[in-house]
């Protein structure tokens, strides 16, 4: 009898063990949506807004990574916006629609748009535009940004300037609390104007033509690049999948 009841509780605790195993190894969902960024190195805490009442200070380091395949070549970047803002603020989504102003910067660095929406925004702290001169291959700029309690994100966009409307940017990334956090960026493909590829239509340094388009209505998405369909020769204006470095540092 007593063998009988140590067999039991003996299959009783194995069922038991094995069911935890179970619900602590189970893989993630395969619908689980991926980053949007590739995270490299993050020194430190995330910023915490509870715990900091004074304004910090940040400095930020964008790196085109585009390669440099001759004079003004593959891809400069514009001018980038960045903003410190709180987590209701979402700048471009992968799968969704662009919005208006986010269109007039992925079609033809038209920053006013955009930055006067989101200085009208009680949900933003700070807005810095990058000046009037372009992020070269090989090249970086450094800006500095501000952000106080509460307003715990940053946000950057900036165009692929001899593109159809191709941009870079980063939405909603958390500030470090301290230390650095650096991130890969990918090309997104607006959907707002058609890839013709064709001098006519494209802003940047290869064709000098802002502001004339063919207008299409798809959602954001990775952009594959300069397919070598029009004007443009794929081995002077693509790129490899990671077109820019980001690193943002706090520097108080």
């Amino acid at each position: 009898m007593k063998r009988f009841v140590l067999l039991i509780v003996i299959v009783v605790f194995s069922v038991f063990v094995w069911s935890c195993n179970e619900e602590t190894t189970a893989p993630m969902s395969a619908t689980e949506p991926k980053p949007d960024v590739e995270s490299e190195v993050e020194s430190g805490a995330e910023f915490n807004p509870d715990r900091f009442s004074a304004t910090a200070e940040y400095e930020v380091v964008l790196e085109n990574l585009t390669p440099l395949t001759g004079p003004a070549s593959s891809q400069p970047f514009s001018p980038p916006i960045l903003v410190t803002h709180k987590s209701g603020i979402r700048l471009f989504k992968p799968g969704k629609y662009a919005s208006n102003e986010l269109r007039q910067i992925a079609e033809d660095a038209v920053n006013g748009p955009m930055v006067e929406k989101l200085k009208n925004s009680d949900k933003v702290y700070q807005v810095v535009e990058g000046g009037s001169t372009p992020i070269f291959p090989g090249e970086s700029a450094t800006f500095s940004i501000q952000a106080e309690r509460g307003y715990n994100r940053i946000s950057l966009v900036s165009m692929l300037v001899n593109t159809n409307d191709a941009f870079t940017g980063i939405t909603r990334a958390k500030l470090p609390r301290h230390g650095k956090r650096v991130y890969y960026l990918y090309a997104y493909d607006a959907g707002t104007e058609k890839n013709t590829e064709l001098t006519a239509h494209i802003p940047g340094p290869c064709c000098g033509s802002p502001l004339v388009r063919v207008p299409t209505h798809h959602k954001i998405k990775f952009h594959r690049g300069i397919r070598g369909i029009g004007d443009l020769d794929s081995a002077i204006y693509d790129w490899n999948r990671k077109v820019a470095k980001l690193t943002i540092s706090r520097v108080n």
